[in-house]
């Protein structure tokens, strides 16, 4: 197990290809294994450190409530440990958050950072639609269903119905490494506080060239807030997926790891 004592828990994580590192961090909910369709690709031209979040896969249990800040140390701890010196950041939905506060937090840890289907929160952050939210929040504990009805409900109209195999591995991954009630409870509410407070009026403090990955019809996280992290982002530059919901790594795959391995070489 390549496991990292990171404060008080730890933090475990895959270390594949060799070069210039590159730092997945994962959604709320998700593992490292929502990472399929960019290992191979991205470990033949990086060092790829795909890492589990708190409460997450194979690293320890939270405790008690924590914020993005949190997990942005949580990752901080893992850079240094490494000793990975200023690697690239490549964060989706959570863990664009996370990408965030560490590259506002630690601007000595990043080197170019890319964010995908996420938000800077705060009172410029642009909600999703109830029923998305009701997802969720809902309390359904068979996984099959649960998973299959929320990835197919984020994912762009259509998707899931005309790729029932990215839909299985979902769901393979989701038993594979399940997350207790508690634990995305504690998840969601990190999540919720960086909705609630944001780091809009931080953005200018990111120096890092900065990607923003985004679908135009993404339903959790809309195609506003990456227009938002674009526009506020000193030299950003935003990439709209027609017609892709909140997964462009699954939805798009092709497009996504040509685009992103380009801005990061």
């Amino acid at each position: 197990m390549a496991t990292i004592q990171v404060g008080s828990h730890t933090a475990y994580h895959d270390d594949i290809g060799a070069g210039h590192p590159v730092l997945l961090i994962s959604g709320l909910g998700s593992t490292r294994l929502g990472w399929w369709k960019q290992i191979k690709p991205f470990s033949r031209a990086f060092r790829v450190i795909n890492m589990d979040n708190r409460d997450a896969g194979d690293s320890a249990l939270g405790t008690s409530a924590y914020t993005i800040a949190d997990m942005a140390k949580d990752t901080a701890g893992v850079i240094q440990s490494l000793n990975l010196g200023r690697p690239h950041l490549v964060g989706i939905s959570m863990g664009g958050m996370i990408a965030q506060e560490l590259a506002i937090r630690h601007p000595e840890l990043v080197d170019r950072l890319v964010l995908v289907s996420t938000t800077a929160g705060g009172p410029t952050g642009v909600n999703a639609r109830p029923e998305i939210v009701a997802l969720l929040l809902s309390a359904e504990q068979d996984v099959d269903t649960r998973v299959r009805r929320t990835f197919t409900a984020i994912a762009g109209e259509g998707y899931m119905a005309a790729h029932p195999n990215d839909l299985d591995r979902i769901v393979k991954n989701a038993i594979a490494k399940p997350m207790s009630a508690e634990s995305y409870q504690r998840q969601l509410g990190a999540c919720m506080g960086h909705f609630r407070l944001g780091v809009s009026d931080q953005l200018s403090q990111i120096a890092a060239p900065t990607l923003v990955v985004h679908g135009d019809t993404d339903p959790l996280v809309p195609h506003e807030n990456g227009r938002y992290l674009a526009a506020h982002i000193r030299g950003a530059q935003l990439l709209t997926y027609p017609g892709v919901g909140h997964l462009p790594p699954i939805e798009a795959p092709r497009r996504f790891n040509r685009e992103v391995i380009a801005f990061l070489r």
